[in-house]
């Protein structure tokens, strides 16, 4: 079986699987791009291994260390294509393990990044989005190493927290975000809207 990260392509057959709980976003369609804010760290030198990025607003931390590769195939040998990712040449970020903790600076009420396993195949992955220790939602996807990158994304609801578990090692790419409106511009909105129900 071939992989990702070298050795010969072995084109696997499967599609992909999609078990929604609430309410992901499938593919990086305008609106979502129009959306969210990406953190880019394509300007990190290549092979840079990192605990977290950063765009100076959001900071997204890493429970294992990520290799940085790019872009595809440099490093890292297929991507999908839109309508299913972003670009099919991102730059990504190596996860050497099959779980991988994310944890947010802000709460967010938008969430998403591309993902792609290592071994050509299909793998599946599973996306827990968290605020605190409360499970928000769930995806569940199949996801195919040969050129089968797909979003795991949600909004509605602020999130915190991102557990991720694989069947294999993986990469990841695209990652952005729309920040949780301030607590105190939600209950100004409440407070707004019950005085014109009432007049």
């Amino acid at each position: 079986m071939g992989s990702n990260l070298g050795g010969d392509v072995e084109v696997a057959a499967g599609g992909q699987e999609i078990i929604t709980l609430a309410t992901p976003i499938d593919n990086p369609d305008a609106a979502y791009l129009a959306a969210t804010t990406k953190i880019d760290f394509s300007g990190l030198p290549d092979g840079t291994v990192v605990d977290a990025i950063t765009d100076g607003v959001l900071t997204v931390s890493f429970s294992e260390s990520l290799a940085k590769t790019g872009p595809v195939p440099d490093g890292w040998a297929t991507w999908s294509s839109p309508p299913f990712s972003e670009d099919p040449n991102p730059f990504v970020l190596i996860a050497s393990t099959n779980v991988l903790e994310m944890v947010l600076s802000r709460p967010v009420s938008i969430f998403g990044f591309e993902m792609e396993p290592s071994p050509f195949a299909p793998i599946e992955f599973t996306v827990e989005f968290f605020r605190g220790n409360t499970l928000v939602e769930t995806i569940t996807r199949v996801v195919d190493g040969d050129a089968g990158a797909r979003l795991f994304a949600r909004e509605n609801g602020a999130i915190d927290r991102v557990l991720i578990t694989a069947e294999s090692d993986f990469a990841i790419a695209q990652v952005r975000y729309q920040l949780a409106p301030p607590i105190q511009v939600l209950t100004i909105l409440l407070v707004l809207i019950l005085i014109l129900l009432f007049l």
